[in-house]
């Protein structure tokens, strides 16, 4: 029975593995135009409604990848597995327009199981960066010596982003220390597009286009430590995790084509991930009240970015989330139910032409508990918006609203018949 249910899981992994990466266009935002796209939160369901905390959570009833030390918080007895999708309604607005857009994906999927009472494994896909943008400006210059001009229209578009596939394992080492390691390999292709017409002297002027697609893979690696120390029937946990800077394999190939001349440019340049710091603290108070907080430092200005550092800003993230359940074990359900509110904050970590921008998000949640299981299905919501029209030229506010289901089953009791 148990080879039987790892042979359906690791299909369920295999699956996604390629489902995830055609399916998580998560953004469709201009912004993510620059750098590697905009860069995903590593959270799941029920974390990201609290603000996307991870680095100081451990929970015995979803996954969190953030901090692989806390995968040993989960039952010796129990398979879990955790599944989101969600929808974005994106809204943009400049001095002179605006426009909603609406895009679905697919998260992430992953899979924990036990392999002893002090260790336990855990196996996922989930997107790492994402890119999804499509926009167009006319602007009418003069070029000529009398008074006539000329229209010159440029579009611009891109998609695809960076896929990681990751296995940890933690252990507990202590009474009340738990470490963790996590393997990712990272692939990717991100396809950015620019054309320059010019509507009205088509005759005269010709357009030119040009085609970037970036193929990125890289075999990355993050560890992570926890401290949980009971206090009564409450519980402290501290907890950090360190990504380590490694170098990320990749081609370029720029094709730049007018009506007569077609360029094909093959290069090759050195990239670098960033090394992460992050830390967090919680507090659960009688496994009804849950707070948190997290920080962490992604050092993005000493990778290496096209063969040069200083290419990228340093970017800081911040998160603070609560929990609350009215009374746990109770035979109402409502009483079951988990409630979640949070939020973060984060700078960019890339200027367009010389300025940064922000991106700061509300967001909250339910967990609803399926009857007679472990199993939940988490709702949760999130409004934020980054940039400015002052600053940037463009204001991004967006509404998400995301579903995740934490299956967990007792898959490791030993029968006994009498």
């Amino acid at each position: 029975m148990f080879a039987n249910r790892t042979i359906i899981s690791l299909f369920i992994l295999c699956w996604m593995a390629v489902v995830v990466p055609v399916f998580a266009a998560g953004t469709l935002s201009p912004y993510s135009r620059y750098g590697y796209g905009e860069w995903c939160s590593a959270a799941f369901s029920a974390s990201k409604s609290m603000g996307g905390l991870g680095y100081g959570l451990r929970n015995n009833t979803s996954i969190n990848m953030l901090n692989p030390a806390s995968y040993t918080a989960v039952d010796s007895l129990t398979f879990m597995l955790d599944l989101g999708v969600s929808g974005k309604i994106d809204g943009f607005k400049t001095k002179s327009d605006n426009s909603t857009l609406f895009n679905g994906n697919v998260d992430y999927v992953a899979i924990q199981l036990p392999l002893a009472k002090f260790a336990a494994i855990s196996f996922g896909v989930s997107p790492l960066t994402t890119v999804g943008y499509n926009y167009s400006f006319t602007d009418v210059k003069n070029p000529y010596t009398d008074k006539d001009t000329l229209t010159v229209k440029q579009s611009f578009n891109g998609n695809g982003g960076m896929t990681q596939v990751y296995l940890g394992l933690s252990f507990d080492i202590l009474d009340r220390v738990a470490v963790g390691v996590n393997g990712h390999y990272v692939f990717g292709n991100i396809s950015h597009f620019r054309q320059v017409s010019f509507p009205y002297e088509s005759s005269m002027y010709k357009s030119t286009t040009q085609t970037e697609n970036l193929y990125v893979s890289a075999w990355l690696c993050d560890v992570g430590v926890q401290y949980h120390q009971p206090i009564g029937n409450s519980e402290l946990v501290v907890g950090a995790a360190y990504s380590l800077q490694l170098p990320m394999h990749n081609r370029t190939v720029t094709t730049t084509q007018t009506t007569l001349i077609e360029e094909v440019v093959d290069t090759e340049s050195a990239f670098d991930y960033p090394q992460i710091i992050g830390a967090g603290v919680s507090y659960k108070w009688e496994n009804r009240l849950l707070v948190g907080v997290d920080v962490a430092w992604q050092n993005f200005a000493a990778a290496n970015y096209y063969g040069k550092t200083q290419q990228l800003n340093d970017r800081f993230v911040y998160a603070i989330g609560a929990q609350y359940v009215h009374k746990p074990g109770s035979k109402s359900y409502v009483e079951n139910m988990e409630f979640r509110i949070g939020a973060n904050y984060a700078n960019s970590y890339i200027d367009i032409d010389n300025k940064g921008f922000d991106k700061w998000a509300i967001t909250w949640g339910i967990g609803f508990p399926l009857p007679n299981t472990m199993t939940k299905l988490n709702l949760h919501m999130e409004y934020g918006q980054q940039g400015s029209i002052q600053t940037n030229g463009l204001l991004e506010r967006y509404y998400e609203i995301g579903i995740g289901v934490s299956l967990n089953e007792r898959w490791f009791v030993k029968r006994k018949l009498k």
